[in-house]
């Protein structure tokens, strides 16, 4: 495949932890890919969890090699480091690569990467959605999560907890972007308007009606799932995870 334009637009792929582990295994196996950071697993109390850690820095090396030199050989290979400015630690935090923009998320059931150009602040975010979570948001997450804006548009909405997952996949996102994470109060990041969920619902690219400069992007993954990206510019996107594994499974 030909990335000659990977400059100028954001790729992203999306798999359950058993896709990744059966494409890592023709490369060697996500011990291989990950070498030492696959240690880190070792911290989840839960299987599920363990197996999603994996599967999402797997992922994102996959994706990496993939858009970088359109094969995947060199997933092991790539450098990604992380950095968190709250304790300067270089276990956690968000990760960066010397000629890319990367980000990526996980659920149990699914896992999220994304990559852009260099220049980018790019943060993705993925969530279960309702179906999955049947009893709706944690007590107290409107006055936690939302705006007193965001606040109005989800008491007038037919289906708010949807609404309520939008909007906080959404500031997940943005804030991965941004590099505050969740030091900044998501109840002061207004996200959602009403042109912001019309957009969501249709899976196009929206502007942030709070912190200017970045544009949110609803993907088109499960129904059991939400997805978003948060970027700088609001780039092309192509999804990649047809051609990754097809290519490891081949």
């Amino acid at each position: 495949m030909n990335f000659a334009h990977s400059d100028s637009q954001i790729f992203y792929a999306v798999a359950s932890p058993g896709q990744v582990q059966l494409a890592a295994e023709k490369l060697g196996g996500p011990a291989k890919i990950l070498g030492s950071e696959a240690g880190r697993a070792e911290g989840f109390t839960h299987q599920e969890d363990r197996e999603a850690f994996t599967a999402s820095r797997t992922l994102l090396r996959l994706l990496l090699s993939y858009v970088t030199y359109g094969e995947l050989d060199q997933s092991s290979d790539v450098d990604i480091s992380r950095h968190c400015i709250s304790c300067n630690s270089s276990d956690h935090g968000k990760p960066t690569t010397p000629h890319h923009s990367i980000s990526l998320s996980r659920t149990r059931e699914l896992v999220i990467a994304a990559v852009g150009p260099k220049d980018l602040r790019l943060g993705t975010d993925i969530e279960r959605g309702t179906a999955l979570s049947p009893r709706g948001v944690f007590p107290g997450f409107d006055q936690i999560a939302l705006t007193p804006a965001e606040l109005k548009l989800v008491h007038r909405d037919k289906a708010p907890d949807d609404t309520r997952l939008l909007a906080w996949t959404a500031k997940e996102a943005l804030l991965k972007a941004d590099g505050a994470g969740l030091r900044r109060e998501p109840s002061t990041v207004r996200v959602l308007s009403p042109a912001v969920l019309k957009a969501a619902r249709r899976n196009r690219w929206a502007g942030s009606s709070h912190l200017a400069g970045y544009s949110l992007r609803w993907l088109p993954v499960p129904a059991t799932h939400v997805a978003v990206l948060a970027a700088s510019t609001p780039l092309p996107v192509q999804e990649l995870g047809a051609e990754i594994f097809k290519t490891t499974l081949s």
